[in-house]
């Protein structure tokens, strides 16, 4: 059976088109002559929002937010420099066909060069309401002692943290975050230590460690006092190459419903699944945190979208390679497929 490491972009193509013609992983297996765990890898990778610029732009998947939409967003940042993204969405939406999500909001403004004017490395407990944060993101905010730093107990409703590709090598410094639902640490280095996470994050349902130094089924064990981890990612991880690895997770976890994005019966993940809600919960406060946008000078060199009430976004004159311009909205229902 091929290795994904071995595959030519043709096998890789011919793997795609099976799934995205309703073959399951075991038959896209079977009938390709591929590992099962090869079969998942390279089809979630396309999936990958991050990995997959060539083959969006090639699939005929039609644009969310095409040139005009971006010149749509523009529009209605410059009229409200102080629109939060949930303003700014709604008044997107209306008027027409196809209505995006805050999240698809939030990485167009960051591809267009609209982001925070607060430093990445500046100490978060100086961040006015703190305790209103329910999203962080940190992604490439390099880390010079491989450790998470600054990072305090007072965010006492984060619900979302992404530290992707900031260099940690330990998680031992996670504050103790009782209502973290969803931890992004994919492209890091880090290779044990997971207890930490069962001892600081009783909640965490989504935990995402693609792309790290885990080698060995053993190194997962402490996950097992994580009574509500439903979803687990393990992509680019050398644990995945191991004989019966699916098999061998889901017996250890018998909490998981979703390993690398499929259940025990290889059925995938659906969005709503996948991720932690976006929007709020019904019946919560409606007045949400405030963000400032306006010009930003060069002096910027380290970005970072961070919700908070003093926070002003602008629009930097270089621009940043966040994303695929041809990203599809996978969390949206009125997406186009």
């Amino acid at each position: 059976m091929g290795k994904k490491s071995d595959l030519r972009d043709f096998e890789r193509g011919m793997i795609v088109g099976a799934r995205r013609a309703g073959s399951s992983i075991s038959q896209t297996a079977a009938l390709l002559g591929f590992s099962r765990t090869t079969v998942s890898v390279v089809y979630r990778e396309w999936r990958d929002k991050q990995k997959t610029s060539s083959q969006r732009q090639s699939s005929g998947r039609k644009q969310l937010v095409d040139k005009r939409g971006r010149r749509r967003l523009e529009r209605i940042v410059q009229t409200n420099r102080r629109a939060t993204i949930r303003q700014i969405t709604a008044q997107y939406n209306s008027g027409v066909q196809n209505s995006i999500s805050e999240r698809t909001t939030r990485r167009s403004l960051s591809r267009m060069g609209y982001c925070s004017k607060r430093r990445a490395n500046e100490e978060w407990k100086n961040i006015a309401c703190v305790e209103t944060v329910r999203e962080l993101v940190l992604d490439n905010c390099r880390s010079n002692e491989g450790k998470v730093k600054g990072l305090t107990e007072e965010f006492v409703n984060l619900e979302f943290l992404s530290l992707i590709n900031v260099g940690l090598i330990s998680v031992s410094n996670l504050p103790k975050l009782g209502k973290l639902k969803k931890l992004e640490l994919s492209d890091n280095r880090i290779s044990g230590g997971l207890d930490v996470l069962a001892e600081k994050l009783p909640n965490l349902t989504h935990l995402n460690l693609s792309g790290n130094k885990l080698k060995d089924i053993s190194t997962l064990e402490p996950l097992k006092k994580l009574d509500s981890l439903k979803s687990l990612d393990l992509f680019n991880c050398e644990v995945t190459n191991l004989n019966d690895y699916r098999e061998s997770v889901f017996k250890l976890l018998p909490q998981l419903t979703y390993l690398d994005g499929y259940d025990v019966e290889d059925r995938e993940a659906t969005d709503s699944d996948g991720e932690v809600d976006d929007d709020d919960d019904d019946g919560e406060d409606e007045d949400v945190e405030e963000e400032d946008f306006d010009e930003e000078d060069d002096d910027y060199e380290e970005e970072g979208v961070v919700v908070g009430e003093d926070d002003e976004i602008s629009r930097d004159k270089e621009e940043e390679d966040l994303g695929i311009d041809g990203e599809v909205d996978e969390d949206d229902p009125n997406s186009v497929p």
